[in-house]
Order: structure tokens, then C-alpha cells, then sequence
């Protein structure tokens, strides 16, 4: 299968931009002594967290067993608490170079493709440009 060079370029700067602002909900599983569930795992957008302070898992599993109390005391279902995961800036990091690597790769191909068609642009013009000085009567065209 063979993409033009537009598509190409297309996709490749709608895969940069989509990785660049939106986190990836992948941190879902269990964290050293944390199991899957206990906590709702978050990231913010990786542009705005390259260097996120750390967390404090001791905090978190602070937060886990308060949590299990008050399920345990009034009966009320689990809710787990919130923090950002511990892994967010790396995560973040990764993402921020796969975008670059990515707009690279479409601002590559859109060079590419502008410059191949660079002589089919010229013709255009060329010929618009002849067709308006053998025809002056017609007036302007809207439509070419």
C-alpha cells in the first residue's frame, strides 16, 4: 500500500499533536504494594508535566487504608482516592519526544511533497498567466 505524501503528512502531524496534549490512560495496574483498583491513578497533559514533584507513596497508601476504614466503619462502598502516578514525568517525557519525532517526521514529508510538486505548481501558474494575456476580453475567472 502506498500513501501519498499529504496523507502521510496528515497523520503523522495529527499523531504529534494527539500525543503531545492528551495523557495516556495506561496506569491502571497495581504499584509495588498497591493493588489494581485501590487508587485512581491520574497523569495531567504531558506539555505541562515534564518535571512533576514527586509522589509520596507512603501518603498514598496512607490515603488507601483511611479509605478502607471508612468503608469498613459505615458500610458505604470503596472509593478509592486520587493521586498522580509515580510514573507520570517519565511517561510524560517519553510522550513529549514521540510527538517531536512525529511533527518531524510530517514537517519531512511535507518538505518532500512541496518540493516534488514545485514544478507542477509553476506550470499552473504559467499557464493562468497566458490564458489571461490571450484572452483579455473574457474578463476574470473565478474558477480555474
Amino acid at each position: 500500500m502506498r500513501l501519498r505524501d499529504t496523507t502521510v503528512v496528515c497523520l503523522c502531524a495529527f499523531l504529534g499533536i494527539t500525543v503531545l496534549f492528551l495523557p495516556l490512560p495506561v496506569l491502571n495496574g497495581p504499584y509495588e504494594d498497591l493493588r489494581e483498583g485501590e487508587v485512581d491513578w491520574t497523569c495531567s497533559t504531558p506539555l505541562l508535566s515534564l518535571a512533576p514533584p514527586d509522589v509520596d507513596i507512603d501518603e498514598v497508601r496512607d490515603a488507601v487504608a483511611d479509605a478502607r476504614a471508612t468503608e469498613l466503619a459505615s458500610g458505604q462502598r470503596y472509593v478509592p482516592p486520587e493521586s498522580r502516578h509515580p510514573l507520570c514525568g517519565s511517561l510524560a517525557r517519553t510522550q513529549v519526544v514521540l510527538a517531536l519525532l512525529a511533527l518531524a517526521g510530517a514537517f519531512w514529508r511535507g518538505r518532500r511533497w512541496w518540493r516534488s510538486t514545485a514544478g507542477t505548481r509553476a506550470e499552473k501558474r504559467f499557464k493562468r498567466l497566458h490564458e489571461s494575456v490571450n484572452n483579455p476580453q473574457g474578463g476574470p475567472r473565478i474558477f480555474r
